[in-house]
């Protein structure tokens, strides 16, 4: 009997066009903090637990890097930084974070001041697609794993091989990717993840 897979959702082109006004510079309906959460997950697909976990050494500012230890896998990961995640962390750093001691970047907006759980992204998720006004109806997913789907489906949508897509997002196994092989293709068209630091292998090419 061949095992059924649960249909994975994913956002559209239209949905992202408004995920992206609302996370914009210039729009004043987020927090610096949510936006910036919210773009970094947008474009490196970083699981929430990997997000929360982030510490200001995990940026490499003058290499354009991210850093982590992923705590699912507990395998290393490096990850370019484009220019919109960039400047989105550094104003919520110098702008907006607490002046505190804590190592980790992403902070609660109340004294004490402490590091965010998974949970406080789920917040984060569903104020972000309240302000965009998607996905609001019974079912819809809003959390931030449909984002790390849509760079998944986006890069598999422009032709990036399987291998190179499984080491940005991390994994170890390259049947992890199988969910999103059936997505809709022709709707998740953008990314704009840069994947020149992940050259093929030989042997991705035989």
């Amino acid at each position: 009997m061949r095992e059924r897979r649960k249909n994975i959702q994913y956002l559209t082109s239209e949905e992202i066009v408004k995920v992206k006004a609302v996370l914009a510079p210039e729009e004043t309906s987020l927090h610096l903090r949510d936006k910036a959460v919210g773009l970094l997950a947008l474009y490196t697909g970083l699981r929430c637990c990997d997000i929360a976990g982030m510490s200001l050494d995990c940026i490499e500012w003058s290499e354009d890097l991210i850093r982590v230890k992923q705590q699912k896998t507990d395998v290393p990961l490096e990850l370019p930084m484009t220019a919109i995640v960039g400047n989105a962390i550094f104003d919520y750093i110098t702008k907006e974070r607490p002046k505190t001691e804590r190592s980790e970047i992403f902070l609660s907006e109340s004294c004490p001041y402490g590091a965010l759980k998974s949970a406080s992204l789920a917040h984060i998720a569903n104020r972000i697609m309240e302000a965009a006004c998607i996905r609001q109806g019974k079912g819809n997913r809003r959390g931030f794993h449909i984002f790390r789907h849509h760079l998944a489906t986006a890069l598999l949508g422009n032709g990036i091989p399987q291998p190179v897509i499984s080491r940005i997002l991390g994994h170890t196994s390259p049947d992890s990717l199988d969910a999103y092989l059936s997505s809709d293709f022709p709707h998740l068209k953008e990314c704009s993840l840069s994947v020149e630091r992940f050259p093929l292998r030989k042997e991705v090419m035989q």
